[in-house]
Protein backbone atom coordinates (compact mmCIF):
# COMPACT_ATOMS: atom_id res chain seq x y z
CA UNK A 1 0.00 0.00 0.00
CA UNK A 2 2.75 2.42 0.95
CA UNK A 3 4.66 1.16 -2.00
CA UNK A 4 1.28 2.73 -4.00
CA UNK A 5 1.02 5.98 -2.55
CA UNK A 6 4.32 6.66 -3.22
CA UNK A 7 3.74 6.10 -6.72
CA UNK A 8 0.81 8.26 -6.72
CA UNK A 9 2.84 11.05 -5.16
CA UNK A 10 5.82 10.82 -7.45
CA UNK A 11 3.64 10.73 -10.64
CA UNK A 12 1.71 13.87 -9.71
CA UNK A 13 4.97 15.45 -9.13
CA UNK A 14 6.08 15.03 -12.11
CA UNK A 15 2.87 16.01 -14.01
CA UNK A 16 3.34 19.33 -11.72
CA UNK A 17 6.98 19.75 -12.93
CA UNK A 18 6.02 19.11 -16.38
CA UNK A 19 3.11 22.11 -16.11
CA UNK A 20 5.38 24.79 -14.80
CA UNK A 21 8.14 24.12 -17.92
CA UNK A 22 5.72 24.18 -20.52
CA UNK A 23 2.78 26.81 -20.74
CA UNK A 24 -0.24 28.32 -18.43
CA UNK A 25 -2.98 25.96 -18.36
CA UNK A 26 -6.23 27.37 -17.05
CA UNK A 27 -6.89 30.72 -15.62
CA UNK A 28 -10.47 31.60 -14.72
CA UNK A 29 -10.09 35.09 -12.09
CA UNK A 30 -7.18 37.42 -12.88
CA UNK A 31 -7.77 37.69 -16.26
CA UNK A 32 -11.52 37.68 -16.98
CA UNK A 33 -12.31 33.81 -17.35
CA UNK A 34 -10.07 33.58 -20.29
CA UNK A 35 -9.08 29.72 -21.11
CA UNK A 36 -5.09 29.75 -22.10
CA UNK A 37 -4.06 26.27 -22.96
CA UNK A 38 -0.84 24.91 -22.71
CA UNK A 39 2.13 25.42 -24.68
CA UNK A 40 5.63 24.07 -25.50
CA UNK A 41 6.28 24.49 -28.98
CA UNK A 42 8.58 25.97 -31.93
CA UNK A 43 12.27 27.06 -31.27
CA UNK A 44 13.20 27.68 -35.20
CA UNK A 45 14.52 30.48 -37.00
CA UNK A 46 11.62 31.32 -40.16
CA UNK A 47 12.87 32.62 -43.03
CA UNK A 48 12.58 35.86 -44.07
CA UNK A 49 10.34 34.49 -47.15
CA UNK A 50 7.75 32.81 -44.84
CA UNK A 51 8.05 35.30 -41.78
CA UNK A 52 4.86 37.06 -41.09
CA UNK A 53 4.28 40.92 -40.26
CA UNK A 54 4.46 41.91 -36.85
CA UNK A 55 2.06 44.66 -37.00
CA UNK A 56 2.01 47.97 -35.78
CA UNK A 57 1.34 49.03 -32.38
CA UNK A 58 1.68 51.16 -29.40
CA UNK A 59 1.45 50.02 -25.52
CA UNK A 60 2.11 52.09 -22.13
CA UNK A 61 4.70 51.28 -20.40
CA UNK A 62 4.48 50.00 -16.94
CA UNK A 63 7.74 49.16 -15.67
CA UNK A 64 10.94 49.76 -17.08
CA UNK A 65 10.91 52.70 -19.18
CA UNK A 66 14.01 52.97 -21.74
CA UNK A 67 14.68 56.76 -22.62
CA UNK A 68 17.89 56.00 -24.50
CA UNK A 69 15.32 54.29 -27.39
CA UNK A 70 12.56 56.72 -26.81
CA UNK A 71 10.74 54.50 -24.26
CA UNK A 72 8.95 56.27 -21.89
CA UNK A 73 5.50 56.30 -21.31
CA UNK A 74 4.89 54.06 -24.49
CA UNK A 75 6.12 51.78 -26.60
CA UNK A 76 5.30 52.22 -30.23
CA UNK A 77 6.85 48.79 -32.13
CA UNK A 78 7.15 50.46 -35.52
CA UNK A 79 9.87 53.49 -33.74
CA UNK A 80 11.91 50.39 -32.67
CA UNK A 81 12.31 49.15 -35.86
CA UNK A 82 12.89 52.27 -37.80
CA UNK A 83 15.37 53.09 -34.56
CA UNK A 84 19.04 52.74 -36.42
CA UNK A 85 20.36 51.65 -33.02
CA UNK A 86 18.23 48.43 -32.84
CA UNK A 87 18.85 45.49 -34.98
CA UNK A 88 16.32 42.93 -33.25
CA UNK A 89 13.18 42.92 -30.82
CA UNK A 90 12.66 39.99 -28.43
CA UNK A 91 8.78 40.29 -27.69
CA UNK A 92 7.57 38.51 -24.99
CA UNK A 93 4.10 37.81 -23.08
CA UNK A 94 2.89 37.13 -19.71
CA UNK A 95 1.08 37.72 -17.06
CA UNK A 96 1.21 38.06 -13.02
CA UNK A 97 -0.83 34.47 -12.54
CA UNK A 98 1.48 32.53 -15.39
CA UNK A 99 4.19 30.70 -13.06
CA UNK A 100 6.49 29.51 -16.00
CA UNK A 101 6.36 33.21 -17.60
CA UNK A 102 8.09 34.02 -14.02
CA UNK A 103 10.19 31.49 -14.15
CA UNK A 104 11.48 32.74 -18.00
CA UNK A 105 11.83 36.34 -17.47
CA UNK A 106 15.30 36.20 -15.71
CA UNK A 107 16.63 34.02 -18.35
CA UNK A 108 15.28 36.87 -20.71
CA UNK A 109 17.25 38.90 -18.62
CA UNK A 110 20.41 37.38 -19.50
CA UNK A 111 19.93 37.55 -23.02
CA UNK A 112 18.96 41.17 -22.85
CA UNK A 113 22.19 41.92 -20.48
CA UNK A 114 24.34 40.18 -23.08
CA UNK A 115 22.99 41.49 -26.32
CA UNK A 116 21.22 45.63 -25.31
CA UNK A 117 24.29 46.68 -26.42
CA UNK A 118 24.74 44.71 -29.83
CA UNK A 119 21.64 46.22 -31.11
CA UNK A 120 18.38 43.97 -29.16
CA UNK A 121 15.78 45.28 -27.34
CA UNK A 122 13.32 43.40 -25.36
CA UNK A 123 9.74 44.06 -24.89
CA UNK A 124 7.97 41.63 -22.15
CA UNK A 125 4.16 42.51 -22.43
CA UNK A 126 1.86 41.86 -19.71
CA UNK A 127 -1.66 40.63 -21.01
CA UNK A 128 -2.89 41.02 -17.30
CA UNK A 129 -6.50 42.31 -17.48
CA UNK A 130 -7.21 44.90 -14.85
CA UNK A 131 -5.90 47.65 -13.64
CA UNK A 132 -6.01 46.35 -10.13
CA UNK A 133 -3.44 44.01 -10.31
CA UNK A 134 -0.82 47.18 -11.22
CA UNK A 135 0.79 46.68 -7.99
CA UNK A 136 1.46 43.26 -8.34
CA UNK A 137 3.14 43.53 -11.85
CA UNK A 138 5.31 46.19 -10.41
CA UNK A 139 5.96 43.73 -7.17
CA UNK A 140 6.78 40.99 -9.73
CA UNK A 141 9.11 43.17 -11.81
CA UNK A 142 10.78 44.30 -8.73
CA UNK A 143 11.12 40.51 -7.08
CA UNK A 144 12.30 39.16 -10.40
CA UNK A 145 15.39 41.71 -10.76
CA UNK A 146 14.59 42.56 -14.68
CA UNK A 147 15.12 45.97 -16.39
CA UNK A 148 13.72 45.58 -19.76
CA UNK A 149 10.39 47.53 -20.40
CA UNK A 150 7.32 46.52 -19.39
CA UNK A 151 4.37 47.04 -22.03
CA UNK A 152 0.71 46.73 -20.69
CA UNK A 153 -1.46 44.93 -23.20
CA UNK A 154 -4.29 45.55 -20.98
CA UNK A 155 -7.22 45.15 -23.36
CA UNK A 156 -5.47 42.05 -25.14
CA UNK A 157 -5.78 43.96 -28.44
CA UNK A 158 -1.87 42.98 -28.99
CA UNK A 159 -2.70 39.26 -28.53
CA UNK A 160 -5.64 38.87 -30.06
CA UNK A 161 -3.72 40.30 -32.97
CA UNK A 162 -0.96 37.87 -32.72
CA UNK A 163 -3.35 34.80 -32.51
CA UNK A 164 -1.73 33.38 -29.14
CA UNK A 165 -3.46 30.46 -27.31
CA UNK A 166 -0.82 30.07 -24.47
CA UNK A 167 1.51 32.11 -22.68
CA UNK A 168 4.85 32.25 -22.21
CA UNK A 169 4.79 33.20 -25.93
CA UNK A 170 8.21 34.62 -27.54
CA UNK A 171 9.18 36.20 -30.41
CA UNK A 172 11.86 37.58 -32.75
CA UNK A 173 11.09 40.34 -35.17
CA UNK A 174 13.70 41.25 -37.09
CA UNK A 175 14.45 44.91 -39.01
CA UNK A 176 11.99 44.97 -41.63
CA UNK A 177 8.96 44.44 -39.40
CA UNK A 178 8.93 40.37 -40.01
CA UNK A 179 8.42 37.39 -36.58
CA UNK A 180 11.50 35.78 -37.59
CA UNK A 181 10.99 33.23 -34.75
CA UNK A 182 8.50 31.93 -32.42
CA UNK A 183 7.94 29.82 -29.44
CA UNK A 184 5.42 28.73 -26.69
CA UNK A 185 6.28 27.56 -23.49
CA UNK A 186 9.20 27.11 -21.50
CA UNK A 187 12.06 25.32 -21.65
CA UNK A 188 15.51 25.27 -20.24
CA UNK A 189 15.95 23.82 -24.57
CA UNK A 190 13.59 26.82 -25.55
CA UNK A 191 15.82 28.80 -23.91
CA UNK A 192 18.92 27.86 -25.80
CA UNK A 193 17.26 27.48 -29.19
CA UNK A 194 16.09 31.35 -28.21
CA UNK A 195 19.23 32.33 -27.29
CA UNK A 196 21.05 31.23 -30.63
CA UNK A 197 18.30 32.54 -32.57
CA UNK A 198 19.28 35.66 -31.07
CA UNK A 199 22.82 35.28 -32.09
CA UNK A 200 21.97 34.73 -35.42
CA UNK A 201 19.53 37.30 -35.97
CA UNK A 202 20.97 40.19 -34.88
CA UNK A 203 24.46 39.72 -37.02
CA UNK A 204 22.41 38.81 -40.22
Amino acid sequence: MKKIVSIVVMFLMVIGLSASMTGCNDNTSDNGGQVIKNGGSGGGIISPEEARDAGDWTLPIVANPNPALGIVEEVALQALIDNPDVKLILVDFWATWCEPCKEEMPYLEKIYQEYKDKGLECLVITIDSSKALEPQILKDIEHLNVSYPIPWDLDSSVKSSYGIQAIPVTYLIDKNGKIRYEHSGFTLALMDHLWEAVEELINE
